[in-house]
């Protein structure tokens, strides 16, 4: 079996023995594996999100189940999820002021900031 990899964070679980039983969770993230998201029958394309014609669907594909027909695969990691929060960190940051690249201090960005609020106000 190929190498196989942590469905929420992407660390590697070669260590973990097999095969992978319901409370089995990863030792970075804590993430349970025993989960819809790490099958090989997970399609999230679908309704029922499972490829399998005889298993149950369930409600959170996320949390351990106790599914007869699990199956783990390689790539069950995908960075989007990672992506898309570090894309929406950046957006807040971006809105709101986060991290100032010119060496501005606090107070002066506070100003700045006000200073841009007011500006929308005046006549």
């Amino acid at each position: 079996m190929a190498n196989l990899v942590c469905w929420r964070c992407g660390a590697s679980l070669k260590d973990l023995p097999l095969p992978i039983t319901r409370l089995m969770q990863c030792k970075a993230c804590n993430a349970d594996l025993h989960v819809c998201r790490m099958c090989q029958f997970y399609n999230p394309g679908l309704h029922q999100k499972c490829d399998h014609d005889m298993a149950e669907p369930a409600r959170e594909v996320d949390i351990a189940n106790f599914c007869d027909y699990f199956k783990p695969r390689a790539d069950a990691y995908t960075a989007t999820e990672k992506s898309r929060a570090d894309a929406a960190r950046a957006q807040l940051e971006a809105l709101f002021g986060g991290d100032d690249k010119t060496g501005a201090t606090d107070k002066d960005a506070q100003q700045s900031a006000k200073d841009r609020f007011d500006s929308l106000f005046k006549d």
